[in-house]
């Protein structure tokens, strides 16, 4: 009986966590469709940008223009520099139970910091995410910086915030400032379906010109250089806050997914018990049984 007893505690306490599991993969489900619909429709506005900041560069460099050679000095953050210290950001989330989607990033976060101290550049690091903080602060990495992991009524400022940070970071405007990073390399994850999540590892800045669009270069006006200095800002921002909109998809994606595995794992192993319960029982039952022919004909003999 005592062995009944159990089986009807792990049965119940499997139950409960089901329902759990099963009700955070409803409300995941529920956020699903906000957040693929806001990485979606972010992603045209990335891709234009990028091609008419990919027409532009590639007019600079062009036989007409300041030369390959010069383009890194058009203007401040697409100077190229000898890389001596590097800024890594690593973004997750603020919350588990969402499969490998913290993990992923931070292994490959963990990975390239390791990769960079070995090739004897210096490694600064900032954190989007409680779980990406945890894991480097349990590793005892100094952390430059911490943000919390976006959310969709604090990705614009946030991503203006982490904007703001490398381009001083890239660039000082003060003397009594940090030694400058020469490269700010970004880690997080980009939301491809609800089945598939992959890291990205994309380098922010210096920003390299992308590759040259198909078709004829259209007419700039103004000025190349007042063009630079107002796209160059938007286009880091707009990568950015892109990334966020993926990160954010992918956790909810990652999460629901997570939630519906557990909550098919936890009614495979409700049916597992409930079979041994059944089983247990009908043996106490039969023994009982078995007990009370044997002494009924023990009285009668």
């Amino acid at each position: 009986m005592a062995n009944l007893k159990e089986l009807r505690g792990r049965i119940g306490s499997i139950k409960n966590t089901r329902k759990i599991t099963s009700a955070m993969s409803r409300i995941a489900a529920a956020r699903l469709s906000r957040a693929q619909n806001a990485v979606l429709a972010a992603r045209p506005y990335g891709e234009r940008l990028n091609e008419v900041v990919g027409h532009l560069l590639a007019g600079l460099a062009g036989p007409s223009g300041v030369g390959a050679s010069a383009l890194s000095h058009a203007h401040p953050m697409l100077e190229q520099r000898e890389v001596r210290r590097v800024l890594l950001i690593a973004m997750n989330a603020d919350r588990g139970l969402c499969g490998g989607f913290n993990a992923n990033v931070n292994k490959a976060a963990s990975r390239l910091l390791e990769e960079q101290r070995e090739a004897g550049v210096e490694v600064d690091l900032v954190c989007v995410g409680r779980k990406s903080q945890a894991f480097f602060k349990h590793l005892g990495e100094p952390m430059r910086a911490q943000f919390a992991a976006p959310a969709a009524e604090t990705a614009g400022e946030l991503s203006r915030e982490l904007v703001t940070l490398v381009t001083e970071a890239f660039t000082p405007s003060t003397d009594d400032a940090p030694a400058p990073v020469d490269r700010v390399i970004l880690v997080h994850n980009r939301f491809v379906s609800v089945l598939t999540q992959e890291v990205r590892t994309p380098q922010l800045l210096p920003i390299l010109a992308p590759a040259e669009p198909e078709g004829p270069a259209p007419t700039f006006e103004p000025s190349s250089d007042e063009l630079l200095a107002h796209l160059l800002p938007v286009f880091l921002e707009a990568t950015v806050h892109q990334a966020m909109l993926d990160s954010m998809a992918a956790e909810v994606a990652a999460r629901r997914m997570a939630m519906d595995s557990a909550t098919d794992n936890a009614t495979e192993l409700i049916g597992e018990l409930t079979l041994e319960y059944n089983r247990e029982r009908q043996a106490a039952i039969t023994k009982e049984l078995m007990e009370i022919i044997g002494g009924a004909e023990a009285l009668g003999g």
